[in-house]
C-alpha cells in the first residue's frame, strides 16, 4: 500500500486570510544546471494554491515541470554574472475551514520533498531551510541573505546576540541544508556562522531557533562577530551535486520531536534509499518556541534559502506529500482473474487469460480539511495486453464511467474523473481490464506506472511486468539406458534432454522448469536430484545425479518428470527408469603388501623388537548396521633368511597386558559390529608401539636378514 497525502486548494484569494501576492509561474529558462533540474524533476504537487510568495526582497517564483504545472518553487537561481544576494522563501497558506495548509503541532505530521542545490559542488552558496514559523509578518517572514539561509540573523553589524536575533524570522525553527560553509572571524563581514566543530569541515545539515538570541554565540574582542550554535549538525558530502534529493520528516507531537531523513528515495525511481549517503537523525523541537499554545497549535510551514554576493545556486523545492491537510491511502493491484491470483514481477499468465489492473483511492473524510477535486490520469496501456474494458466507479459500485473504445486503443490513456473525492464519494476504483494474446514463445506484457494527478494531490503507481507463457508440451527423453547396474556406493547419474513437442527452448525460458522424481513410489524432495543443464551439450539435455544412498540394495523404480516451476501443471510425460544397487561387501579397505619390524642390534640376550610404522590394516563393511565381523592371522611361512636359516623367536599379538602367539593356526585378533553401511575400521591405527603383532627372539638368534608370511582373513561371524 502506498501511502499519499493531501495537499490544499484554495478556491479563490478572497478566501484567505490576508492578500498575499504571488508571482506567476514560468517555464524554465536560464542556464543549462537548471534546464537539467526541470528535465529531471519528479513528480510533486502544483504550489501555487498551496504556497505563498510575497514581499519585495522575495527572490522566490515557480517553475512548470514537465509532469505537473507551477510544481517547483525556485527559491534562489545561479547568478553567473550578477552580485544579487538573494534571499527566498515559500510559506503555506492559510484560510477557511478545509482549506488551511498550516502546520499543527498537536498532531503527527509527516512532509515528504524534492530538494536541488545545483551543479556547482564548492562553489555554491548559500543553501536552503525547511522552517515552522509563527512569525508576526506570517506569509511576508524573510530574513536576510548570504549565512542567513533567509531565515538566520544579520550579523553584519557585529553587535551582540540579541540583536542579531532580532533580525532572525521570529518564534521560528529551521532544519537548514547548508551548501557553503561561513567561518571568516572578520567584524562586519557576517560569514562566521559556521566556525564550530562538524560544522567549520564542509556541506552539512544542522537545526535552532533562529529568533532566540541564545542560538548565537558572540566572538572577538572589541570588533565582534558571531557563530551559530548548531544542533545536532551532521556533515553530507555534497549537495550540490546536480542531482534532487529526498527529504522526509516526521513529526512526533507527543514527544515534541522532528525526525528527518535526507537523500532517502531514489528520484529516478521513487524506490528508498538505504546507502552510506542517507542521513537522518532526531531533532527535539519546543511548540513554546515558535509560539503555538494548546488553543492555538497552528503555524505556518515552508522554505527558506539564499546566496550570497560571490555565489551562488539554483535552489529549487518540489513537495512530494504533507498530512498538513489530510490523506488518500492509494494502492495498486494486478490480478489473474482466471486463476484468481495476485500478480508480482516476472508472474506467468496463459494465453486467454484475464488480467485486471485495479487502482483504488480510499479518502479519510474525517481528517482531511478539503476535497480532493477529480483527478486526471495517465495510465500507460500494457502492451501486448489486449484491453476490452475498464473505467471509474465509486464507493465500491458498477462502472460509471466507463472508457471509450478510442481511449482504449491509446497507447496512455488519458481521461479526468467526473467526480471529486468528498464525505459523500470517499473511494474511487480505476480498473484496466484485458486478454492475454496467444503468442509463439514467452512474451513480457511491459510493467506500467500510471500518473494521477489534481489541484490538490499526486502519486505514481507503479504495477509490475509479468510474463505470457507460450503455449508448451514439454517432452522428456530418457538419452542413457533404462536399466542401470551401480554399485553399492555408487550414485545413479542421468542424462535427459527438454524440449518443446520436440522443438529445443531458447535457453532463458529452460529455468522455468524442473524434473521432479518419484523412487519407488514416493516422491523425492525437490533437492534429492542433483540437476544441472551441461554447456556444450544439445539444448534442454539435463544431467541428473541421484545421491547412492536414497537407494534401497536390489531394483529400485525412478519416474522423472518435468514439470513448470510457476504452476506445477504443465507437466511432461514420465519417463522410468530402474535402478539396481549391488549389495554391500565386507573386505579390506587397505592391507600393507609388505611391512617390516626395526632393524635391531644383538646383544646375545632375548629381546622384542618392534614394528616400524609402515603397517596398513583396515576394514571396510558395505552390509548395514548390526552386522558383525572377526579378524583372524595366522604365520603362513615362518621367518627364515634366503638362505633357509630360521629365525629362533616367536611373534606374537599383545593388546592392553595380554598377549598371545601367532602360529600356523587362526589367532583373533578384532570383532567388531557395524553401525552403518559405510564403516569403516582402522584396525592398525589402533595400535600402540606395545600392542598389536610384536616379535621377541632368543639369544641365540644368529645376524642375518628375515622373511615370513602373514595371512590376515575377515569372518562375517559374530
Amino acid at each position: 500500500m502506498r501511502k499519499q497525502w493531501l495537499m490544499g486548494l484554495i478556491a479563490g484569494a478572497g478566501l484567505l486570510t490576508g492578500t498575499v501576492t504571488g508571482q506567476a509561474a514560468t517555464k524554465a529558462v536560464g542556464d543549462a544546471d537548471l534546464q537539467h533540474a526541470v528535465a529531471t524533476a519528479p513528480q510533486g504537487i502544483p504550489l501555487d494554491n498551496l504556497f505563498s510568495i510575497s514581499g519585495e526582497d522575495n527572490f522566490t517564483k515557480l517553475i512548470d515541470s514537465p509532469l505537473v504545472d507551477q510544481s517547483i518553487a525556485q527559491i534562489t537561481r545561479d547568478n553567473p554574472t550578477t552580485k544579487d544576494v538573494q534571499a527566498g522563501a515559500i510559506w503555506s497558506k492559510t484560510g477557511l475551514t478545509r482549506m488551511n495548509n498550516q502546520f499543527d503541532t498537536s498532531q503527527d505530521t509527516d512532509i515528504s520533498m524534492w530538494l536541488y542545490f545545483g551543479n556547482k559542488g564548492a562553489a555554491a552558496a548559500e543553501g536552503m531551510a525547511f522552517v515552522l514559523q509563527n512569525s508576526a509578518d506570517k506569509a511576508w517572514a524573510i530574513a536576510g541573505g548570504g549565512e542567513a539561509l533567509g531565515v538566520w540573523g544579520n550579523d553584519r553589524g557585529g553587535h551582540g546576540s540579541d540583536i542579531v536575533a532580532m533580525t532572525a524570522i521570529e518564534n521560528s525553527w529551521a532544519l537548514e541544508f547548508d551548501t557553503h560553509v561561513n567561518r571568516n572571524p572578520q567584524f562586519g563581514a557576517a560569514d562566521a556562522f559556521d566556525s564550530g566543530e562538524i560544522v567549520r569541515d564542509g556541506m552539512h545539515i544542522g537545526s535552532g531557533y533562529p529568533g532566540l538570541a541564545t542560538t548565537y554565540q558572540q566572538l572577538g574582542n572589541g570588533n565582534y562577530y558571531s557563530r551559530l550554535n548548531h544542533t545536532q549538525p551532521k556533515a553530507v558530502a555534497n549537495f550540490a551535486d546536480g542531482q534532487w534529493h529526498h527529504l522526509s520528516l516526521s513529526w512526533n507531537a507527543a514527544e515534541k520531536q522532528m525526525t528527518y531523513r535526507y537523500n532517502d528515495r531514489d528520484a529516478r525511481t521513487n524506490a528508498a534509499r538505504f546507502g552510506m549517503d542517507v542521513v537522518q537523525d532526531t531533532v527535539a523541537v519546543d511548540p513554546s518556541k515558535l509560539g503555538a499554545t494548546a488553543a492555538r497549535p497552528n503555524v505556518y510551514w515552508g522554505v527558506t534559502g539564499s546566496t550570497d554576493a560571490q555565489r551562488s545556486e539554483n535552489g529549487l523545492v518540489l513537495i512530494d506529500s504533507s498530512d498538513t491537510l489530510g490523506q488518500v491511502n492509494a494502492t495498486a493491484t494486478l490480478t489473474n482473474t482466471t486463476t484468481h491470483q495476485q500478480l508480482t514481477t516476472d508472474s506467468r499468465v496463459a494465453p486467454g487469460d484475464q488480467l485486471t489492473y485495479r487502482y483504488t483511492f480510499d479518502y479519510d473524510a474525517a481528517t482531511s480539511q478539503q476535497d480532493i477535486q477529480p483527478l486526471t490520469m495517465d495510465i500507460p496501456l500494457p502492451q501486448p495486453l489486449q484491453v476490452t474494458g475498464g473505467g471509474v466507479s465509486y464507493n465500491g459500485g458498477p462502472i460509471s464511467e466507463p472508457f471509450s473504445a478510442a481511449e482504449m486503443q491509446a497507447v496512455t490513456l488519458h481521461k479526468t474523473w467526473r467526480q471529486k473525492l468528498d464525505a459523500t464519494h470517499h473511494q474511487a476504483t480505476v480498473t484496466v481490464t484485458g486478454t492475454v494474446p496467444s503468442v509463439s514463445h514467452n512474451v513480457p506484457i511491459a510493467a506500467v506506472n500510471a500518473r494521477f494527478y489534481g489541484p490538490n494531490y499526486q502519486t505514481q503507481l507503479p504495477l509490475p511486468r509479468v510474463q505470457i507463457q507460450a503455449a508448451v508440451g514439454l517432452k522428456l527423453t530418457n538419452l542413457g539406458p533404462a536399466t542401470q547396474q551401480l554399485g553399492h556406493h555408487e550414485d545413479a547419474r542421468l542424462r535427459l534432454q527438454l524440449t518443446n513437442q520436440g522443438q529445443p527452448f531458447a535457453v532463458d525460458e529452460l529455468a522455468n522448469y524442473q524434473v521432479r522424481g518419484r523412487l519407488n513410489g514416493q516422491a523425492l524432495p525437490v533437492d534429492a536430484l542433483q540437476a544441472t543443464w551441461p554447456a556444450g551439450q544439445p539444448v534442454g539435455t539435463l544431467a541428473l545425479t541421484l545421491p547412492a544412498e536414497r537407494l534401497r540394495v536390489g531394483d529400485n523404480q525412478l519416474v522423472l518428470q518435468a514439470v513448470d516451476r510457476h504452476d506445477a501443471v504443465t507437466t511432461s510425460n514420465p519417463v522410468t527408469l530402474t535402478l539396481k544397487r549391488g549389495p554391500g561387501t565386507l573386505g579390506f579397505a587397505e592391507v600393507s603388501n609388505q611391512a617390516d619390524f626395526v632393524t635391531t642390534q644383538l646383544t646375545g640376550s632375548a629381546q622384542r623388537i618392534h614394528r616400524q610404522p609402515d603397517w596398513r590394516l583396515s576394514v571396510a563393511d558395505e552390509r548395514g548396521p548390526q552386522q558383525h565381523w572377526k579378524l583372524l592371522v595366522r604365520q603362513r611361512e615362518a621367518f627364515q633368511t634366503t638362505t633357509g636359516q630360521l629365525l629362533s623367536g616367536q611373534l606374537w599379538f599383545a593388546w592392553g597386558n595380554q598377549s598371545q602367539p601367532i602360529s600356523a593356526s587362526d589367532t583373533l585378533i578384532a570383532t567388531h559390529t557395524t553401525q552403518s553401511d559405510a564403516d569403516l575400521v582402522d584396525v592398525s591405527g589402533h595400535w600402540q608401539a606395545d600392542t598389536g603383532p610384536l616379535l621377541t627372539i632368543n639369544s641365540d638368534t644368529l645376524a642375518g636378514q628375515y622373511h615370513g608370511t602373514l595371512e590376515w582373513r575377515l569372518q562375517d561371524t559374530p
